[in-house]
């Protein structure tokens, strides 16, 4: 099953992001990647899953991470993050609302998850196949700011163009199953994103200090 998610998470959020973006005058990119594979959430046990080449190819992010924790419990919680060290030309960043339909998905509800550790909250989809549903937190998470709304994305990335700055980015996405409750699904996803969350900050303040 790990293939098969891997795809149905970043086929259908990240290929967008990819696959031709906003016009910009692009400065040059971070010389240092990020790190992604250093993340870490508490003490969960997790198994790494790599996406195949030619989706690499497609999705031309700068580094990638696709992990199923807890996956011998029968709520796992998947994770992916996506990192764009730059906007490229003609991109253009889409929304999950739009593409998870697209692949199959249909969007059951949309909601807010709380995210209590910084006083705000996730966008979160509820999307069901007709054989599984799951809750799916999703942010954009730039070394400045978190952002919930694409088009908030590209003003912030729009105003790190004007100023010479790298437009990075990462995409991330915690989804969880739905067995019965939604509200108790979008806790288990918050616990780990706030990890998550935390954890790619961490990594921006790492690259930054060493770049300085």
């Amino acid at each position: 099953m790990g293939r098969t998610q891997a795809t149905i998470i970043a086929a259908a959020v990240l290929t967008a992001m990819a696959a031709g973006g906003v016009a910009m005058r692009t400065s040059s990119p971070p010389e240092l990647g990020l790190g992604l594979a250093s993340v870490t959430v508490g003490e969960r046990h997790y198994v790494e899953t790599d996406l195949d080449a030619d989706f690499q190819e497609v999705l031309r992010a700068r580094e990638t991470l696709f992990r199923t924790y807890d996956p011998d419990a029968d709520e796992p919680v998947w994770v992916f993050l996506g990192y764009f060290d730059r906007q490229r030309e003609g991109s253009q960043v889409h929304s999950p609302r739009h593409c998870y339909p697209g692949s199959g998905w249909n969007i059951v509800e949309e909601r807010t998850v709380a995210a209590g550790w910084r006083s705000g909250t996730l966008p979160a989809l509820v999307v069901d196949n007709g054989t599984e549903r799951r809750i799916v937190c999703f942010w954009y998470q730039t070394p400045f700011a978190i952002e919930s709304d694409v088009l908030r994305l590209k003003l912030a990335l729009t105003r790190q163009s004007l100023m010479r700055r790298p437009q990075e980015v990462v995409f991330a996405s915690v989804s969880a199953p739905v067995t019965n409750d939604v509200d108790r699904a979008a806790r288990r996803a918050a616990e780990v994103a706030r990890d998550v969350e935390q954890e790619i900050q961490r990594l921006y303040t790492m690259r930054r200090e060493k770049s300085s």
